[in-house]
């Protein structure tokens, strides 16, 4: 979750000016795309998915392998002509690519912009969308579900962390959390005993801790990487 609480360590690296683009011909952007961020400190190799809805409406993921970022969702994603935006919202950092597709369909290129600052990014198309469904966990005590809250001290800022649990009608459980009004993403969860596991599947993120007896909070620890500090979890609706 950290991740979603800083940039993806480009800001200090871009260079170039920021450069807009221009819609072309109308081209559907669904599909599975692989290239990289030409950024001056070195490629940074990402992959991104599109797929639109039954409504049509065009969505999709972003990957950056060397952070295991995996399938982190778009904030928002639009197409006018040829003219693609793909915005991310990680904490309270946003980046977008902002590129403009061939005319075959089959390749993508821009800036990807980062504050005022932008670089140079090559997508190519190389199949379907592979965008995973959130992980289904197995029914959790009507006690966890809900909304909780937290905070999490980054570079020495609190963050605001939002969590949601919830029991599905098919009988099992889904999950999501956020830092600092970014994007939620899914975390699978294990409950035992007052005892909760969750894990990102996204980020490298996962997070352990109890459930208080009176079902108002949830202490435990945080750790992504090297990082690892107490937080807890209150009810953030009253039941």
């Amino acid at each position: 979750m950290v991740h979603a609480a800083r940039t993806l360590t480009l800001a200090t690296a871009l260079l170039a000016p920021l450069s807009w683009v221009h819609a072309g011909t109308s081209v559907d952007p669904s599909g599975h795309w692989e290239g990289a961020i030409h950024a001056p400190s070195g490629e940074v190799s990402v992959a991104v998915d599109l797929a639109r809805d039954e409504g049509g409406t065009l969505g999709g993921t972003f990957s950056n392998p060397s952070e295991h970022i995996k399938g982190f969702p778009f904030w928002n994603a639009t197409v006018d002509g040829g003219a693609v935006r793909l915005e991310i919202k990680m904490g309270e950092g946003a980046q977008a690519f902002v590129g403009n597709l061939a005319a075959d369909g089959q390749s993508l290129s821009g800036d990807f912009l980062v504050s005022v600052y932008a670089v140079p990014f090559s997508l190519k198309r190389t199949g379907e969308a592979r965008i995973e469904p959130p992980p289904r966990s197995p029914a959790i005590d009507d006690a966890l579900a809900g909304e909780w809250s937290a905070s999490l001290d980054v570079g020495g800022k609190s963050l605001p962390v939002t969590l949601r649990l919830s029991n599905e009608a098919d009988g099992t459980s889904t999950g999501s959390w956020g830092a600092g009004g970014g994007t939620p993403t899914p975390v699978a969860i294990e409950y035992r005993e007052r005892r909760v596991t969750l894990e990102s599947t996204v980020t490298p993120s996962a997070y352990s801790g109890s459930l208080s007896a009176d079902g108002t909070e949830i202490a435990g620890t945080f750790k992504e990487g090297a990082l690892e500090q107490p937080m807890t979890f209150r009810r953030a609706v009253a039941r």
